[in-house]
């Protein structure tokens, strides 16, 4: 009985009596959408649109894309930030993606990739993204669906970068 008691206290210790981070419930009741967002736009139509001469830094945007980065880790450890690709799919007469459509695995799509990328960053106030892991925060996984609504700015690097505001997963 005597270790029983014992262990039961080590487990009470290591898992911190049930409590969530303080940090990753306030970030979540901050970003987290429990319902869908309207008004997607594909992501090639925002890199455009932030591509343009005088582009509106302040528009909000929303985008259905999947949490995937082809053959690179799509998360950043560590930080609330993580790669998305397009999760439209095409609708190309000569090229038709439904659902499941995968741009990484898809020899026509795969020629411009970066088009249906983007970087998403949940940011604090000093405009960096938070200091809390994407996949914990979130409960995100690789693959998921999502539904993120932010601004849209392009980097030095020419990717797209989503602002966000909100965050819906889709499950």
């Amino acid at each position: 009985m005597g270790r029983l008691c014992v262990l039961s206290f080590c487990m009470l210790l290591l898992c911190g009596c049930g409590q969530a981070d303080p940090a990753i419930t306030a970030a979540r009741e901050q970003f987290v959408s429990q319902a869908s967002l309207q008004g997607e736009v594909k992501i090639p139509d925002i890199r455009k649109a932030a591509s343009a001469e005088g582009a509106d830094k302040t528009k909000s945007w929303v985008i259905r894309a999947k949490v995937n980065a082809g053959e690179f880790p799509p998360f950043a450890d560590g930080l609330a930030s993580f790669i998305v690709t397009d999760a439209f799919g095409t609708d190309d007469a000569e090229h038709k993606g439904g659902a499941d459509h995968n741009p990484h695995d898809c020899p026509f799509c795969k020629r411009d990739i970066n088009s249906v990328m983007a970087r998403v960053e949940f940011c604090g106030a000093d405009g960096a993204p938070l200091p809390l892991d994407a996949r914990q925060l979130f409960d995100l996984q690789e693959m998921q669906l999502v539904q993120v609504e932010g601004t849209a700015r392009k980097d030095d690097d020419d990717w797209l970068v989503i602002s966000a505001r909100r965050i819906h997963v889709v499950r």
